[in-house]
């Protein structure tokens, strides 16, 4: 039976509060993963609004329950097509999904499940993050790894060197982490997906990548030396990889710098 805390993984009551989350969509065809939406809690409520990508993006289908590009969808419970991202309480696998995403039953609201749990389905093109920000002179982002379980399968050049680790590697690299350490972060030279695809490296070992939406701010980020993540929590081998590792960047920005440039991230305004 495994142990009802993990103490690697840290707490989620020490946790910042996060009241904005990003929606993802991968793109069935390109797989691009684009931030269609914006998710908010504040005081017992939820709102959802579509972003300006959405709007950019080629024969977009609105999410259902959520058809209007042009609306803020307000309600005092998450829209369905999230809420079924929650893991009901009377499920027999309950504490164990609750233990793998970090969180205690008393704190395992709908809102923090799907904070904790990226909101991931087997098969789905949906998950969420939370919004980066730019914050009296910081820049600010917690995130998953993505990518943890394709690390091992092929050789990967970073920064000009030719870097291949076994799946043992990998996993003993991952056990290393504690709360709290530090990892590397790491361009990846020739990536036909992302140009900007950047690497989390721990003692110059692939754990992970920094996520699509954000690899082209984290090397931007980068330019002027070495970039350094946190490890918000780890979690141990049983737990699935794409909420095993959570890492924060909080590091000081150029003068200008912003996640969104484009403003791609900002919601679509409403009707008038």
């Amino acid at each position: 039976m495994r142990s009802a805390t993990m103490p690697d993984q840290g707490s989620a009551a020490g946790d910042p509060v996060v009241n904005d989350l990003l929606v993802l969509w991968q793109h069935p065809i390109s797989r691009s993963i684009i931030p269609i939406g914006r998710l908010t809690h504040h005081a017992n409520a939820y709102a959802f609004s579509y972003t300006r990508a959405a709007k950019d993006i080629e024969g977009f289908r609105p999410l259902p329950g959520l058809r209007d590009l042009y609306k803020s969808h307000r309600s005092t419970r998450l829209p369905a097509v999230f809420e079924q991202r929650v893991m009901h309480p009377e499920r027999p696998d309950y504490s164990t999904y609750l233990e793998s995403i970090g969180l205690e039953p008393s704190q395992a609201t709908p809102w923090e499940q799907i904070v904790h749990s990226r909101g991931l389905r087997a098969g789905d093109t949906l998950q969420f993050m939370q919004t980066p920000e730019v914050q009296r002179g910081r820049a600010k982002a917690r995130f998953f790894a993505n990518g943890v379980r394709h690390i091992p399968s092929k050789e990967r050049i970073l920064d000009g060197r030719a870097v291949h680790v076994t799946p043992a590697q990998h996993e003993e690299a991952l056990r290393r982490l504690r709360q709290g350490m530090q990892v590397d972060v790491e361009a990846e030279d020739g990536n036909a997906k992302d140009p900007n695809a950047a690497l989390i490296t721990a003692a110059g070992v692939p754990l992970g990548y920094v996520p699509w939406c954000l690899s082209r701010s984290v090397r931007e980020l980068s330019a002027t030396g070495r970039l350094r993540l946190t490890v918000a929590r780890i979690a141990p081998s049983w737990v699935p990889t794409h909420v095993r590792l959570v890492l924060d960047l909080n590091v000081p920005a150029p003068l200008g710098f912003k996640f969104d440039r484009e403003g791609q991230w900002e919601p679509l305004p409403t009707a008038q």
